[in-house]
């Protein structure tokens, strides 16, 4: 929660920019630590889990200083305490500081690989999409709703039917 305060964590320099070119990626013009707040809540949401990829860090050069809410901050420690002897024994890291650098490599291979399986719509290549977005528009009366809301709300319906009909057969 915003109101919790701030709080700080070190990051080495080509964590930091790993963080800039993730932000300016799929975030632009965002605020570096919105990106990391962000991501907290994509992972607790689900939309993807954190894995432990094949990555050598780079932990050299001074540490810098980055302002986080505290609540990701929390969530990093809560990581931490969770995950401090798998990282440790994978890639050797010995305190916070490299578990922040590591885990936080992590998160954005895990997005990048989550991202790969997104399918990107154009509302042009969906005509039936766009007539039904029209007639429930018509016949809900959904002013606010966007078309890419919509898009994404009844999509994830379908594909929850598709695999509800998958485990009914599947038995």
């Amino acid at each position: 929660m915003p109101s919790q305060g701030y709080s700080t964590i070190g990051l080495k320099p080509s964590i930091i920019s790993e963080l800039q070119r993730i932000t300016d990626q799929y975030y632009p013009g965002m605020f570096l630590p919105s990106t990391l707040i962000i991501t907290m809540n994509e992972i607790k949401r689900g939309y993807y889990t954190p894995e432990m990829h094949n990555i050598k860090v780079d932990l050299s050069g001074r540490y810098n200083s980055l302002t986080i809410r505290s609540d990701v901050k929390e969530w990093l420690e809560e990581n931490y305490k969770n995950l401090f002897d798998l990282y440790a024994e994978r890639y050797g890291i010995e305190n916070f500081a490299q578990f922040v650098s590591y885990f936080i490599m992590n998160l954005f291979q895990s997005k990048i690989k989550a991202q790969e399986q997104v399918i990107k719509l154009k509302a042009s290549e969906f005509k039936w999409l766009i007539q039904e977005y029209k007639k429930r528009k018509k016949q809900n009366g959904l002013d606010t709703a966007t078309f890419d809301r919509f898009a994404d709300e009844f999509l994830r319906e379908l594909l929850e039917k598709i695999n509800e009909a998958k485990k009914i057969l599947s038995t």
